[in-house]
């Protein structure tokens, strides 16, 4: 039965729900919506990690989006839990908090309603406001308990280590539907069979592949140019010759060292270069060193259409490619621009991309529902038809047009989105009372200067002529 006592209320200028929690039996993960802000007792480890898991584990958004801080005196926190936090705080006072707390919270409040029960899409969803509301990127941490050495704690709350194929498909789409930028932290080398990087590498006889070896110095007579392991030298505490009995005395004068022997204690076999091999731990496959997988681990930093699709929500490929004749899928819109860039570089000719935002607060959209959705349709129809038909456009995130425009430059595309502008803002403002939907535009040359994912964060930025 679950405890009727949600933690401890914490009393607040400001009024906010915020509880402060030290027993961790039987709480009742569905009270957190009733929750502003979240303190947790570092002090039981395991209750404070477990229950944060809990919260951030959960696909309802008013549940893992909620501010979690982590009360520590002393203590310093384990990498994995203050990932999923939101900070440390050493005391209960509201000035510990209420700083990050309202910057999450402005940005929750921006984020618009979805309804979607596809698995990926409610995971890639869940990343991304995540960390949009925290603005911060998502950082792997070096965990012994990985499959691979490292973890997102984020997504790993979703595939056990069985299911590290699946955790970097999602890490890759991430990247190259261009929600997130990688920046390069470490490489790692996995198993080809099970991705663990839990490897044991040991030489072994190329004869009989046990690793049961010893080495030893190999010899080189100067005077009789005679050459073998150390061993073969040793007579008592000397050094003698077995091919002409001659004392050994000063390395570099009678004798050097060039390489080292190895000899197989299984076999006998004297060799001078054994091979590589590495054991998994986890399937205990073994393979050859080159075999290995290379896997490059990244922290991802949210670009601006990232950002975009946070707030507006991801919907399967199928649906938003085919939801308005005239408009291509985001996807294919891009191939088109690194395609206009390159034609661009080689002819040496002009072109433009623009963007026409919609700035709509969250509430309203989420309000309006059905009626929002059909203004949408609406003003995605003049643009359609009042845009070149040479142009190519496509529609993101229920509020983002965005256009290249072959052959012409941003003052041309400017101009003309700046006699779209107006008539879009008229039309909101027609079917919507009290709208406070604000139109903002953008256009930029296509040139050499910036590649097609720098091209597309600077239009997708906040900073277009409303």
């Amino acid at each position: 039965m679950a405890n009727d006592q949600f933690g401890k209320k914490v009393q607040t200028q400001s009024n906010k729900e915020v509880f402060f929690i030290s027993d961790f039996t039987n709480l009742d993960i569905k009270k957190v919506v009733i929750s502003d802000v979240i303190i947790l007792d570092y002090s039981n480890k395991e209750g404070c990690s477990g229950f944060l898991n809990q919260i951030r584990s959960s696909f309802v958004e008013s549940i893992y989006l909620t501010p979690v801080f982590i009360l520590s005196i002393n203590e310093e926190i384990d990498s994995f839990t203050m990932s999923l936090s939101d900070g440390t705080v050493h005391s209960l006072q509201e000035e510990a908090f209420i700083g990050p707390f309202q910057a999450i919270e402005q940005r929750i409040r921006q984020l618009q309603s979805t309804n979607n029960q596809d698995q990926e899409i409610k995971i890639l969803n869940k990343i991304l406001r995540f960390y949009y509301t925290r603005q911060s990127r998502m950082k792997p941490v070096i965990s012994a308990v990985s499959h691979t050495g490292y973890s997102f704690p984020l997504l790993s709350l979703h595939y056990q280590n069985v299911n590290t194929e699946e955790k970097f498909a999602v890490l890759d789409k991430l990247v190259n539907k261009e929600f997130f930028r990688p920046r390069y932290e470490d490489l790692v080398h996995l198993c080809n069979n099970c991705y663990s990087g839990f490897l044991n590498y040991r030489e072994v006889c190329p004869k009989c592949d046990t690793s049961d070896l010893y080495t030893e110095n190999l010899i080189h007579h100067f005077v009789c140019a005679h050459v073998a392991p150390e061993s073969d030298f040793i007579s008592g505490d000397q050094m003698v010759c077995s091919k002409c009995n001659r004392m050994l005395r000063h390395i570099g004068v009678d004798y050097d060292k060039p390489s080292l022997i190895y000899t197989c204690n299984n076999c006998g076999h004297h060799f001078q270069e054994s091979i590589m091999q590495a054991l998994c731990m986890s399937c205990e496959s073994v393979h050859s060193v080159d075999s290995l997988l290379e896997r490059k681990i990244y922290n991802y930093e949210l670009t601006a259409l990232g950002e975009e699709s946070a707030i507006g929500g991801l919907v399967p490929t199928e649906k938003q490619d085919s939801e308005m004749a005239g408009f291509i899928g985001f996807s294919t819109f891009n191939i088109f621009l690194k395609y206009e860039i390159e034609r661009i570089k080689n002819s040496g000719k002009t072109s433009s991309a623009g963007s026409l935002s919609l700035r709509t607060p969250a509430a309203l959209s989420n309000s309006l529902g059905v009626k929002y959705n059909t203004v949408v349709t609406e003003v995605s129809e003049f643009i359609k038809n009042a845009t070149l038909a040479t142009d190519i456009l496509t529609f993101i995130n229920s509020n983002t047009f965005l256009i290249i425009s072959p052959d012409n430059d941003k003052f041309r595309l400017e101009s003309l989105l700046n006699n779209i502008r107006p008539v879009v803002q008229k039309l909101i403002d027609s079917n919507i009372d009290e709208a406070n939907i604000v139109v903002k535009i953008k256009a930029e040359n296509i040139d050499s200067t910036k590649n097609h994912n720098d091209l597309i964060n600077s239009l997708l930025t906040n900073n277009g002529v409303g």
